[in-house]
C-alpha cells in the first residue's frame, strides 16, 4: 500500500511539472515601433468599417517573440483592387475576398509581423518595416488595438487593426480601402517543447517500473 501510494506521488508530480511547463509558453505580444499617435478620419472622409478610432499612424508591428498570428478580412470601402499579402503570398483581395477570411503566419522568434499591402495590385506596395508617415496621397496604413474590453483605440494589446489606405483618388486618408484585423497567441519554445516531451516521458517510466509484475512460479 505505501508503495503504491509512492508511485501515485511521483506520477503526480511529474505530471505537476509537466503541466507547469506547458504554462511557461512564451507569453509574447506585438509591439507597435515608431510612428505618429492621432485618430482616423472623421466627418465625409470618415473610415467605413472600423469607424474613427485612436491608435498609430506610419508604425510598424514587431512581435516580442515566439508567435502565431491570425489575420481576418474585416472589409473594404475602395474603387480600387487592393490586396493583402502575408510571407510575400496573395491572402486578401478587395475584389474577391469574402469578410471573415482568414490567414495565419507563426515566427520562430522576435521580428516584425510579415505582411504587405499592394494599391491596386497583387504586389506589395506597403511592406510592414516600411510603413509611410501618415499623409494625404501616399499609401501607407494605420493600427489601432482593442482594449480589455474589446474596443479599439488601445495602444497595445494581443489583437487589433491594420487599416490601409491606397492613396488612391480622390485621396482621402480615411484608412479604409482594405481593413484587417490580427490576433495572436504564444507558441512554444523549442527548449520548452523539449521540457514537456521529458516530462511526459517520465511520466510513462515511473508508471512502467511501478506496474505489478507476475508472481514467480
Amino acid at each position: 500500500m505505501v508503495s503504491q501510494y509512492r508511485v501515485f506521488r511521483q506520477i503526480g508530480l511529474a505530471a505537476m511539472v509537466t503541466v507547469g511547463l506547458m504554462g511557461s509558453v512564451n507569453a509574447s505580444t506585438v509591439t507597435a515601433i515608431g510612428g505618429t499617435t492621432g485618430t482616423v478620419a472623421t466627418g465625409a472622409a470618415g473610415n467605413d468599417v472600423i469607424g474613427s478610432v485612436f491608435g498609430y499612424f506610419g508604425a510598424e508591428l514587431f512581435a516580442d517573440g515566439p508567435l502565431k498570428v491570425e489575420y481576418t478580412y474585416l472589409g473594404k470601402e475602395a474603387g480600387d483592387t487592393n490586396s493583402f499579402l502575408v510571407l510575400g503570398n496573395l491572402q486578401f483581395s478587395t475584389a474577391v475576398s469574402d469578410y471573415g477570411d482568414t490567414a495565419s503566419e507563426t515566427l520562430s522568434l522576435a521580428g516584425l509581423l510579415n505582411f504587405a499591402f499592394g494599391a491596386n495590385q497583387a504586389t506589395p506596395t506597403v511592406t510592414n518595416g516600411s510603413n509611410p508617415a501618415g499623409g494625404t496621397g501616399v499609401p501607407n496604413f494605420f493600427v489601432s488595438f482593442y482594449d480589455q474590453f474589446g474596443n479599439l483605440g488601445a495602444l497595445s494589446g494581443s489583437s487589433g487593426v491594420i487599416a490601409f489606405d491606397d492613396g488612391g483618388s480622390p485621396a482621402d486618408a480615411d484608412y479604409d480601402d482594405l481593413v484587417v484585423g490580427f490576433n495572436v497567441s504564444a507558441v512554444p519554445e523549442p527548449t520548452t517543447w523539449a521540457m514537456m516531451l521529458l516530462g511526459f516521458a517520465g511520466i510513462g517510466f515511473l508508471a512502467y517500473r511501478r506496474r505489478p509484475q507476475p508472481a514467480a512460479q
